[in-house]
């Protein structure tokens, strides 16, 4: 790819970026009130009980960012904290009932709020769509992800 189409690649993630919402920090793009990076944490522990240091892997966010995410988590009642009883210097973290409700919550809104974006186009516009994202999101994760270079 040429230098021009790079930055024409660049200037559409960024515009993309913005129109979804993901500069939001107080909701997601289907309007869940939330930050999108609370309900990434919660959609990880959907069917898993996971550390601290698990959980920030998984989110590929510094330790310290995911320890204060999960205190904002724990004090509004999403999420328990409790001793590994195997090592208990250890703390894992998993769902409450209300964390549980709320992931289950984001996915029918997002479900809702992608179908209206995609409804905007073919089906095999729609395809080509998922095929394209899968194709940069792989690219994305082979390369490794350095958020400098937006």
């Amino acid at each position: 790819m040429n230098q021009t189409d790079i930055l024409e690649l660049r200037s559409k993630v960024q515009k993309f970026i913005r129109l979804f919402g993901l500069l939001e920090q107080t909701v997601t793009p289907c309007g869940f009130k939330l930050s999108p990076s609370q309900v990434f944490a919660l959609q990880e522990l959907e069917d898993n009980t996971l550390t601290i240091g698990d959980l920030a892997d998984k989110l590929l966010l510094e330790r310290s960012s995911v320890s204060r995410l999960v205190d904002a988590l724990v004090k509004g009642g999403f999420v328990n904290r409790s001793l590994n009883e195997e090592n208990r210097r250890e703390v894992l973290l998993s769902l409450t009932e209300k964390g549980m409700r709320s992931v289950q919550q984001v996915k029918e809104r997002s479900i809702e709020y992608y179908r209206s974006i995609l409804n905007e186009v073919s089906e095999v516009e729609q395809q080509q769509i998922l095929c394209g994202f899968n194709l940069f999101t792989n690219a994305l994760s082979k390369k490794g992800s350095n958020t400098n270079e937006l």
